[in-house]
C-alpha cells in the first residue's frame, strides 16, 4: 500500500481531476464535499487522517449527519457520489485496498412538481414573439400540442393537416406516431406561418418545418436558444422548453381532459408519468382524474 494520509490524498485527487480537464467548477465542487466529509471524521475520530481506517460505518453516518441538517437528497446523493469517486481514485492508486463507499445506499432525490407557466407569462412571450411568424408558431406549438424540442425539430410540412386539424408526431420516445388535435390558435398560427415560409427565398431542407434563416433545418440546441430569448425579453424568470411542455399539461387537466387523452398527446407510456406533469391541478381533483381512468 502507498503511504499517503487523508489530507495528502485529497490534494492529489483534486489534482488528477484538473489534469484530467475537469472544469473549476467540477473541481471546486469535489473539494467542496470531500473537506465536508474529512471535517466530518475529524470531528469523531482521533485517528480520522488515515485513509485505511475509513469504514462503510462513517459514510453511512456522515450521510446522516446531511440528513440532519436538512440537506436535500440530491445534495446528499451528490456528496456520496463525490465521495465514491474519490476513494476509487484511493483504490486505484492502492492507497485503500478497497472502497467502503460502494455499497452505501444513495438517498433518494425528491421529486419536484413540475414548472409551469401562469397566464399572463405564456401570454408575454407570445406577445414579444408576435411581429415573427416563425417564433409565435413555434412558442404556440410547445404550448398547444405540448411536443418535445426533438419532436417539434422533426416536425415535416406534411406532419400539419389544416383540413383536418390535426399535428402528427412521427418522432417521439420510442418512434412512435402520434396526432394531436390542431387547436383554432395554434392552426392560425402555423398557417400563418407557412404562407411566409413559402415566400423563404433559400430554402435547403425543403421538407422540414420550422426552418433557420439559412434555410436549413432548427436543431433542439437552436430552439432551445430561441425560447430562452423570448423568456428574457417578456421577463419570466422561469425556464426552459419543457415548462411549456408542462404548462400544456396543466392546463388541459385542468379543463377537464382525461388522464387517458392526455397521456396519448404527450406519448407516455405509463400513466403515472402523465400524472407528474399535472402540477396545477389541486390534489383532490387529481386523485379524482386518476380513479376515473382505473
Amino acid at each position: 500500500m502507498l503511504d499517503m494520509t487523508l489530507r495528502q490524498g485529497h490534494q492529489v485527487f483534486l489534482n488528477a481531476l484538473a489534469g484530467n480537464n475537469f472544469s473549476g467548477q467540477s473541481v471546486r465542487a469535489y473539494n467542496a464535499d470531500i473537506t465536508q466529509f474529512i471535517e466530518f471524521l475529524q470531528s469523531v475520530r482521533v485517528d480520522w487522517n488515515n485513509p485505511l481506517k475509513i469504514t462503510r460505518i462513517d459514510i453511512v453516518e456522515f450521510m446522516n449527519r446531511l440528513s440532519g441538517l436538512k440537506r436535500t437528497g440530491t445534495t446528499r446523493a451528490r456528496k456520496l457520489a463525490s465521495i465514491r469517486h474519490f476513494l476509487k481514485f484511493l483504490k486505484e492508486n492502492d492507497v485503500i485496498a478497497g472502497n467502503p463507499a460502494e455499497t452505501v445506499i444513495r438517498a433518494r432525490k425528491e421529486e419536484k412538481d413540475p414548472t409551469v407557466l401562469f397566464k399572463n407569462e405564456y401570454k408575454a412571450l407570445l406577445f414579444e414573439a408576435q411581429g415573427n411568424s416563425r417564433d409565435y408558431a413555434i412558442l404556440m406549438t410547445f404550448l398547444k400540442s405540448g411536443v418535445r424540442e426533438s419532436e417539434l425539430a422533426a416536425l415535416q410540412i406534411d406532419d400539419v393537416d389544416l383540413y383536418h386539424e390535426e399535428l402528427t408526431v412521427r418522432e417521439g420516445k420510442g418512434k412512435k406516431e402520434r396526432k394531436i388535435p390542431l387547436m383554432p390558435e395554434l392552426k392560425r398560427a402555423l398557417r400563418r406561418y407557412m404562407e411566409d415560409r413559402e415566400r423563404q427565398a433559400n430554402i435547403i431542407d425543403e421538407d422540414t418545418l420550422f426552418l433557420a434563416r439559412n434555410g436549413t433545418s432548427l436543431n433542439p440546441s437552436s430552439i432551445r436558444k430561441l425560447v430562452k430569448k423570448y423568456y428574457v425579453k417578456a421577463g419570466v424568470r422561469k425556464s426552459g422548453v419543457h415548462t411549456l411542455r408542462h404548462t400544456f399539461s396543466a392546463h388541459n387537466a385542468n379543463n377537464g381532459m382525461s388522464i387517458a387523452d392526455l397521456q396519448k398527446v404527450l406519448g407516455h407510456k405509463k400513466k403515472e408519468t402523465t400524472l407528474k406533469y399535472i402540477h396545477a391541478v389541486n390534489t383532490s381533483l387529481r386523485d379524482t382524474m386518476l380513479k376515473t381512468q382505473t
